[in-house]
């Protein structure tokens, strides 16, 4: 009787896991498409405004595809492992992911700084405000899906929380943006591009900075138990 009770319990443990990582294949390619398409829409609406936080924020979403296909990358490489049976307990690859994704997002973060202090000591001539403002609008309302999407599992999954993170960065990217359009539209203010940039490069900083130490916590513990 009790062997059996075993048996079924591993039989529920061996679907669980796959059922697990197909969902979250599913979750990691819908935010995918969603990002990569509307950050190509992004670039070219933000060099025909002149617009750098909108270009900034492409930039970023463009990093975010790239993020996400490493955070598919490490999900395969860890079913892999699992099906193999080689120490299946063992996520390093999703842990190493997220880190890069953190440290990714920094590097765009110094980025977008750069730039936009380069911006504000040579403003531009024009900024076409409306078209940064619809642009803007539509990206927040993709970001929002992603985050209702993601936000649920990213407590969870190291990996996830990473995906999840830039997601977050670039919502409040897009609000930046809109600010931004709106100060230029109402006010003139030309140099509220560059100062949205430079306030959104500080936020992608800060929303990075816990998920890189706690990857570089969770490599360093796993490494010590080697």
């Amino acid at each position: 009787m009790h062997q059996h009770s075993a048996s079924c319990t591993h039989h529920t443990t061996s679907i669980s896991q796959p059922s697990q990582t197909t969902n979250k294949v599913r979750l990691l390619v819908t935010v995918l498409v969603l990002i990569c398409s509307f950050a190509l829409a992004e670039l070219a609406v933000g060099l025909f405004s002149h617009s750098l936080a909108l270009l900034a924020d492409s930039g970023h979403m463009a990093s975010d595809c790239f993020a996400l296909i490493l955070a598919l990358l490490a999900t395969w490489l860890s079913q892999r492992r699992r099906s193999s049976n080689l120490e299946s307990g063992n996520h390093w690859f999703e842990v190493l992911a997220a880190l890069v994704n953190g440290v990714g997002l920094v590097v765009i973060a110094v980025w977008v700084g750069w730039e936009a202090v380069e911006r504000l000591q040579s403003p531009p001539v024009e900024i076409l405000s409306l078209p940064m403002l619809a642009t803007a609008s539509v990206g927040f309302g993709v970001n929002s899906i992603n985050i209702f999407l993601l936000h649920k599992d990213s407590h969870n999954d190291l990996n996830l929380r990473g995906a999840f993170l830039h997601v977050l960065a670039d919502a409040a990217s897009s609000v930046g943006v809109i600010i931004a359009a709106i100060a230029v539209w109402a006010l003139n203010w030309i140099w509220a591009d560059g100062v949205i940039s430079l306030l959104v490069s500080g936020l992608i900083i800060i929303s990075a900075t816990p998920l890189i130490i706690q990857s570089l916590n969770t490599l360093l513990a796993k490494s010590s138990e080697c």
